[in-house]
Protein backbone atom coordinates (compact mmCIF):
# COMPACT_ATOMS: atom_id res chain seq x y z
CA UNK A 1 0.00 0.00 0.00
CA UNK A 2 1.95 3.47 -0.83
CA UNK A 3 2.30 5.85 1.74
CA UNK A 4 0.41 8.64 0.71
CA UNK A 5 -2.90 6.35 1.27
CA UNK A 6 -2.08 7.26 5.07
CA UNK A 7 -3.24 10.14 7.46
CA UNK A 8 -1.79 8.68 9.92
CA UNK A 9 0.42 6.07 11.80
CA UNK A 10 -0.24 5.31 15.70
CA UNK A 11 2.63 2.76 17.26
CA UNK A 12 1.58 1.24 19.96
CA UNK A 13 4.01 -0.71 22.10
CA UNK A 14 2.23 -1.54 25.91
CA UNK A 15 -1.01 -0.29 27.81
CA UNK A 16 -3.10 0.22 24.72
CA UNK A 17 -6.81 -0.01 24.42
CA UNK A 18 -9.61 -3.04 24.75
CA UNK A 19 -10.32 -2.89 21.29
CA UNK A 20 -6.29 -3.43 20.15
CA UNK A 21 -6.95 -7.45 20.67
CA UNK A 22 -4.39 -10.42 19.58
CA UNK A 23 -1.33 -9.40 20.14
CA UNK A 24 1.44 -9.82 23.03
CA UNK A 25 3.69 -7.49 21.65
CA UNK A 26 2.33 -4.48 19.85
CA UNK A 27 0.54 -2.94 17.79
CA UNK A 28 1.17 -0.49 14.27
CA UNK A 29 -2.25 0.60 13.62
CA UNK A 30 -3.14 2.89 10.42
CA UNK A 31 -5.48 5.44 9.66
CA UNK A 32 -6.03 6.17 6.37
CA UNK A 33 -6.97 9.64 4.57
CA UNK A 34 -10.53 10.79 3.92
CA UNK A 35 -12.06 13.73 1.87
CA UNK A 36 -13.29 17.45 3.50
CA UNK A 37 -14.54 20.09 1.97
CA UNK A 38 -11.83 21.49 0.25
CA UNK A 39 -11.17 19.50 -2.86
CA UNK A 40 -7.14 18.59 -2.64
CA UNK A 41 -4.99 16.69 -5.44
CA UNK A 42 -1.94 15.34 -5.89
CA UNK A 43 0.87 13.90 -7.89
CA UNK A 44 4.43 11.32 -6.73
CA UNK A 45 6.98 10.38 -8.88
CA UNK A 46 9.52 7.77 -7.50
CA UNK A 47 12.15 6.67 -10.59
CA UNK A 48 15.13 4.14 -9.42
CA UNK A 49 17.39 3.37 -12.40
CA UNK A 50 19.57 0.54 -12.78
CA UNK A 51 22.24 2.96 -14.12
CA UNK A 52 22.67 4.66 -11.01
CA UNK A 53 23.35 1.61 -8.79
CA UNK A 54 26.96 0.09 -8.18
CA UNK A 55 28.46 -2.75 -9.47
CA UNK A 56 30.85 -5.30 -7.58
CA UNK A 57 33.69 -6.45 -9.77
CA UNK A 58 35.30 -10.00 -9.27
CA UNK A 59 37.58 -10.58 -12.05
CA UNK A 60 38.39 -8.33 -14.55
CA UNK A 61 34.74 -7.78 -17.25
CA UNK A 62 32.79 -10.59 -14.75
CA UNK A 63 30.51 -9.61 -12.01
CA UNK A 64 30.58 -12.08 -9.11
CA UNK A 65 26.93 -12.17 -9.18
CA UNK A 66 24.83 -10.20 -11.61
CA UNK A 67 21.76 -8.07 -9.39
CA UNK A 68 20.20 -4.94 -10.64
CA UNK A 69 16.57 -3.56 -11.50
CA UNK A 70 14.39 -0.83 -13.28
CA UNK A 71 11.56 0.60 -11.14
CA UNK A 72 9.26 3.11 -11.13
CA UNK A 73 5.86 4.12 -9.40
CA UNK A 74 3.64 7.06 -10.40
CA UNK A 75 0.94 8.04 -7.69
CA UNK A 76 -2.26 10.20 -8.35
CA UNK A 77 -4.75 10.77 -5.66
CA UNK A 78 -7.42 13.65 -5.16
CA UNK A 79 -10.08 14.29 -2.35
CA UNK A 80 -13.18 16.37 -2.34
CA UNK A 81 -16.99 16.58 -1.54
CA UNK A 82 -19.45 15.08 -3.71
CA UNK A 83 -22.22 16.91 -1.66
CA UNK A 84 -21.27 19.68 0.79
CA UNK A 85 -21.11 18.62 4.52
CA UNK A 86 -22.48 14.92 3.66
CA UNK A 87 -20.79 12.96 1.22
CA UNK A 88 -17.05 12.99 1.26
CA UNK A 89 -14.84 11.24 -1.12
CA UNK A 90 -10.75 9.97 -1.40
CA UNK A 91 -8.87 8.11 -4.46
CA UNK A 92 -5.88 6.79 -5.37
CA UNK A 93 -3.90 4.98 -8.58
CA UNK A 94 -0.94 4.59 -8.39
CA UNK A 95 0.91 3.19 -11.89
CA UNK A 96 4.19 1.02 -10.77
CA UNK A 97 6.95 -0.32 -13.08
CA UNK A 98 9.58 -3.37 -11.79
CA UNK A 99 11.87 -4.60 -14.11
CA UNK A 100 14.29 -7.21 -12.26
CA UNK A 101 17.38 -8.57 -14.28
CA UNK A 102 20.27 -11.11 -11.84
CA UNK A 103 21.90 -14.42 -12.74
CA UNK A 104 22.41 -17.11 -9.82
CA UNK A 105 25.30 -17.45 -7.96
CA UNK A 106 26.88 -20.01 -10.43
CA UNK A 107 26.35 -17.40 -12.86
CA UNK A 108 24.82 -20.38 -15.05
CA UNK A 109 21.41 -18.32 -15.97
CA UNK A 110 20.27 -15.54 -16.38
CA UNK A 111 16.51 -14.16 -15.08
CA UNK A 112 14.93 -11.03 -17.01
CA UNK A 113 11.52 -10.26 -15.41
CA UNK A 114 9.08 -7.44 -16.03
CA UNK A 115 6.05 -6.53 -13.79
CA UNK A 116 3.35 -3.66 -14.36
CA UNK A 117 0.62 -3.61 -11.27
CA UNK A 118 -1.20 -1.20 -10.40
CA UNK A 119 -2.58 0.02 -7.15
CA UNK A 120 -6.20 1.64 -6.53
CA UNK A 121 -7.46 2.62 -3.60
CA UNK A 122 -10.47 4.45 -2.25
CA UNK A 123 -12.65 5.62 0.73
CA UNK A 124 -16.12 7.30 0.25
CA UNK A 125 -18.01 9.04 3.99
CA UNK A 126 -21.12 9.45 4.31
CA UNK A 127 -22.36 12.14 7.16
CA UNK A 128 -26.17 11.07 7.65
CA UNK A 129 -26.76 13.24 10.06
CA UNK A 130 -24.10 15.00 12.75
CA UNK A 131 -24.71 11.78 15.11
CA UNK A 132 -24.59 9.15 12.40
CA UNK A 133 -21.98 8.37 9.61
CA UNK A 134 -21.03 5.43 6.98
CA UNK A 135 -17.66 5.20 5.66
CA UNK A 136 -16.84 2.27 3.20
CA UNK A 137 -12.76 1.60 2.08
CA UNK A 138 -11.46 -0.19 -0.03
CA UNK A 139 -8.11 -1.02 -2.41
CA UNK A 140 -6.08 -3.43 -4.32
CA UNK A 141 -2.96 -4.29 -4.23
CA UNK A 142 -2.76 -7.26 -7.05
CA UNK A 143 0.91 -7.81 -8.89
CA UNK A 144 2.08 -10.25 -11.25
CA UNK A 145 5.84 -10.59 -12.04
CA UNK A 146 6.88 -12.81 -15.28
CA UNK A 147 10.46 -13.57 -14.95
CA UNK A 148 12.16 -15.32 -18.69
CA UNK A 149 14.98 -17.58 -17.52
CA UNK A 150 18.27 -17.82 -19.64
CA UNK A 151 21.12 -20.31 -19.76
CA UNK A 152 24.32 -19.01 -19.92
CA UNK A 153 27.29 -19.92 -21.65
CA UNK A 154 30.27 -21.46 -20.00
CA UNK A 155 32.57 -18.74 -19.36
CA UNK A 156 30.48 -15.87 -21.47
CA UNK A 157 28.79 -13.13 -20.35
CA UNK A 158 25.56 -11.30 -20.12
CA UNK A 159 26.27 -9.85 -23.48
CA UNK A 160 26.85 -13.23 -25.27
CA UNK A 161 24.54 -15.90 -26.23
CA UNK A 162 21.96 -16.97 -24.37
CA UNK A 163 19.60 -20.12 -24.55
CA UNK A 164 16.21 -19.57 -23.43
CA UNK A 165 15.07 -22.47 -20.56
CA UNK A 166 11.95 -21.11 -19.00
CA UNK A 167 9.24 -18.29 -18.39
CA UNK A 168 8.05 -17.74 -14.33
CA UNK A 169 5.03 -16.36 -13.77
CA UNK A 170 4.59 -14.65 -9.86
CA UNK A 171 1.41 -13.19 -8.70
CA UNK A 172 0.09 -12.07 -5.25
CA UNK A 173 -2.59 -9.65 -3.58
CA UNK A 174 -5.98 -9.53 -3.87
CA UNK A 175 -8.45 -7.21 -3.22
CA UNK A 176 -9.84 -5.41 0.21
CA UNK A 177 -12.76 -3.57 1.77
CA UNK A 178 -14.25 -2.77 4.63
CA UNK A 179 -17.84 -0.85 5.64
CA UNK A 180 -17.67 1.21 8.85
CA UNK A 181 -20.92 2.59 10.98
CA UNK A 182 -20.31 5.14 13.59
CA UNK A 183 -23.01 6.36 15.92
CA UNK A 184 -23.11 9.26 18.21
CA UNK A 185 -25.86 7.48 20.28
CA UNK A 186 -25.93 10.20 22.97
CA UNK A 187 -23.34 12.63 23.98
CA UNK A 188 -21.84 10.21 26.60
CA UNK A 189 -22.71 7.47 24.29
CA UNK A 190 -20.81 5.80 20.91
CA UNK A 191 -21.21 2.98 18.96
CA UNK A 192 -18.91 1.65 16.25
CA UNK A 193 -20.21 -1.06 14.07
CA UNK A 194 -17.21 -2.83 11.24
CA UNK A 195 -17.79 -5.60 9.18
CA UNK A 196 -14.41 -6.35 6.34
CA UNK A 197 -12.48 -8.84 4.00
CA UNK A 198 -8.80 -9.29 3.32
CA UNK A 199 -8.12 -11.09 0.49
CA UNK A 200 -4.42 -12.84 -0.71
CA UNK A 201 -3.33 -15.14 -3.06
CA UNK A 202 -0.17 -16.49 -3.69
CA UNK A 203 0.93 -18.05 -7.60
CA UNK A 204 3.65 -19.22 -8.80
CA UNK A 205 3.87 -21.70 -11.79
CA UNK A 206 5.77 -21.76 -15.03
CA UNK A 207 5.60 -22.64 -18.69
CA UNK A 208 7.49 -26.25 -18.23
CA UNK A 209 5.55 -27.42 -15.05
CA UNK A 210 3.86 -29.75 -16.51
CA UNK A 211 6.62 -31.51 -18.42
CA UNK A 212 9.84 -31.08 -16.93
CA UNK A 213 10.77 -32.01 -13.46
CA UNK A 214 13.23 -29.79 -11.23
CA UNK A 215 16.59 -31.70 -11.10
CA UNK A 216 18.70 -29.33 -8.57
CA UNK A 217 22.79 -30.60 -7.59
CA UNK A 218 23.30 -29.51 -4.04
CA UNK A 219 26.99 -31.18 -3.65
CA UNK A 220 28.20 -28.10 -5.07
CA UNK A 221 26.77 -24.96 -5.57
CA UNK A 222 23.07 -25.20 -6.62
CA UNK A 223 23.40 -25.97 -10.40
CA UNK A 224 19.79 -26.66 -12.32
CA UNK A 225 20.66 -30.09 -14.34
CA UNK A 226 17.17 -29.98 -15.51
CA UNK A 227 14.82 -28.18 -17.69
CA UNK A 228 13.78 -25.97 -15.59
CA UNK A 229 15.06 -23.16 -12.73
CA UNK A 230 11.68 -23.07 -11.14
CA UNK A 231 11.98 -24.01 -7.55
CA UNK A 232 8.44 -24.26 -6.55
CA UNK A 233 4.78 -24.41 -7.40
CA UNK A 234 2.27 -22.60 -5.56
CA UNK A 235 -1.30 -21.96 -5.68
CA UNK A 236 -2.55 -20.66 -2.40
CA UNK A 237 -5.62 -18.37 -1.44
CA UNK A 238 -6.17 -16.65 1.75
CA UNK A 239 -9.40 -15.15 2.89
CA UNK A 240 -9.95 -12.86 6.21
CA UNK A 241 -13.30 -11.88 7.58
CA UNK A 242 -13.46 -9.79 10.49
CA UNK A 243 -16.47 -8.01 12.61
CA UNK A 244 -16.44 -5.97 15.40
CA UNK A 245 -18.41 -4.04 18.09
CA UNK A 246 -17.17 -1.29 19.75
CA UNK A 247 -18.88 1.04 22.46
CA UNK A 248 -17.70 3.59 24.77
CA UNK A 249 -19.53 4.89 27.54
CA UNK A 250 -18.49 8.01 29.42
CA UNK A 251 -19.59 8.20 32.99
CA UNK A 252 -19.00 11.32 34.31
CA UNK A 253 -15.19 11.05 35.62
CA UNK A 254 -14.73 7.45 34.56
CA UNK A 255 -14.90 5.79 30.52
CA UNK A 256 -15.96 2.67 29.95
CA UNK A 257 -15.37 0.75 26.96
CA UNK A 258 -16.39 -2.59 26.02
CA UNK A 259 -17.09 -4.84 22.40
CA UNK A 260 -16.60 -7.69 20.45
CA UNK A 261 -14.79 -9.10 17.78
CA UNK A 262 -14.50 -11.85 15.82
CA UNK A 263 -12.29 -13.00 13.02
Amino acid sequence: VPFNFFQEFQVKTGGYSVEFGRTTGGVLNTVTKSGTNEFKAGAQLVYEPDWLQSEQQDNPGRISRFDEFDRAALNLWASGAIIKDKLFFFGMYEARKYDPRNSDDGYENFFDGRSNPGFWGAKVDWQITSDHVISAMGFSDKAKLTTDEYGIEPGGDLNGARLYQNTTFNESGGDNWNLTYTGYLTDSFTMKAMYGENNRSSDIHSLTDDTCSLVQDRREGSSFLGCTSNTAVIAREDDRQQYRLDFEWQLGDHLLRFGYDHE
